[in-house]
């Protein structure tokens, strides 16, 4: 704003400047041009304006800056040492000598020195008219600045603003799109959770005719056992992964807890002798049990989907669950994350579920490759 009103100031200024002298010269040159039209003849006139009739009646001073062949017209002229004129050139045809009217406007142009007053009446008429606009510019910033942090406050706190309490129409009209944005967000996360509940309820049926299945078949297990073994261990993670589904279409939190090294230990015994390749091995680190606020079921998912991925990226060297009363993490040795073949890389929908998972209870999930290779995953919870 300060760099806009010196900006201002200073066209101005010019502008003021420039037109004064214009006009000044104007004004002279059209005042001895209606003297030399009025009358003729040599001598003075009035307001000081002195004729000379032929070119060798012009003061030597005078010749040497009027030429002899100049056109009829007025000139503007500055003499050296002698000071500012303006002369008016009239040729006669029928005498063949011209006529010539000089009016010294040196004591008159001295007026140009009251420019430093005229140039403070502008720097004063310039800063009141500034102080005018800054006074306006407030007003309507303050006009809609309110209504917009009111608004911003709302939105911050989740409420929802409501339009009689807005009176600026840009403001009204911004909280409208903002009310409408978040009603098709509503009904957009409503249709996923409608979703996630339906396939989840229409999976429960046949998962549990095939549970029931395998519970038959464990009472007499067939000779392939490293089959049914897979068989199993599919069925019980579909049923996982069913009810980490079903976590995501409730609304609400939860206040059931569960131990994460218990977890952590059933899940190593799970999926560690039929997912394990080559030469790992599996360690768990832990002091003693820790208890987070987290339903079970929904811990077998988010841990049970990190050590397959850290089982299935991992040939040799070692699998490290540490687990701490601030934060469960696994370490491997593996390709690392982002580092795997392009046919073989991602963690599929169990990353995402984790991911998804841990945002619907607060949780932090926390990825990166480790060098010289390996990743290592870190999930925090709300303390």
């Amino acid at each position: 704003m300060v760099s806009s009103a010196a900006l201002s100031l200073v066209l101005m200024g010019a502008f003021f400047t420039l037109f004064s002298y214009d006009l000044e010269d104007t004004l002279f040159a059209r005042l001895v041009a209606t003297a030399m039209d009025g009358r003729g003849g040599a001598g003075a006139m009035p307001l000081g304006i002195r004729t000379y009739v032929g070119h060798e009646s012009l003061p030597s001073w005078l010749r040497a800056e009027v030429p002899s062949d100049a056109l009829g017209g007025e000139y503007e002229i500055f003499p050296p040492g002698h000071g500012h004129f303006h002369v008016a050139v009239r040729p006669d045809v029928s005498t063949g000598l011209t006529r010539y009217g000089v009016l010294d406007t040196t004591e008159l142009t001295r007026t140009t020195r009251q420019l430093r007053r005229t140039s403070g009446l502008l720097v004063v008429s310039a800063m009141l008219a500034l102080l005018g606009a800054a006074g306006l510019s407030l007003l309507v910033a303050r006009r809609l600045g309110v209504p917009l942090e009111r608004l911003v406050a709302q939105v911050q706190s989740g409420q929802a603003p409501r339009d009689e309490d807005i009176v600026v129409t840009e403001v009204r009209a911004l909280s409208q799109a903002l009310s409408a944005r978040d009603v098709r967000i509503q009904e957009l996360l409503e249709r996923e959770r409608a979703f996630n509940r339906d396939a989840s309820h229409e999976l429960r049926t046949p998962l549990a005719v095939a549970q029931g299945a395998v519970e038959i078949l464990e009472l007499d297990p067939p000779r392939d056992s490293a089959t049914f073994g897979r068989l199993r261990q599919a069925v019980l993670q579909m049923g996982l992964l069913t009810e980490g589904i079903l976590w995501l279409a409730r609304p609400g939190r939860s206040d059931e807890t569960c131990g994460l090294v218990g977890i952590s230990r059933e899940l190593l015994a799970l999926y560690g002798d039929h997912l394990a390749r080559g030469d790992v091995e599996l360690v768990l680190e832990a002091t003693g049990e820790v208890v987070v606020p987290l339903p079970g079921s929904v811990a077998r998912v988010m841990l049970g989907n990190l050590i397959k991925n850290a089982l299935a990226y991992t040939e040799e060297g070692r699998i490290v669950i540490r687990v701490t009363p601030e934060s469960w993490s696994i370490e491997d040795t593996g390709v690392g994350f982002g580092r795997s073949e392009p046919e073989q890389r991602g963690f599929g929908v169990g990353l995402s579920l984790v991911e998804r998972l841990a945002r619907r209870f607060q949780w932090t999930l926390d990825l990166r490759a480790v060098e010289p290779h390996g990743t290592h995953v870190r999930l925090t919870w709300p303390s």
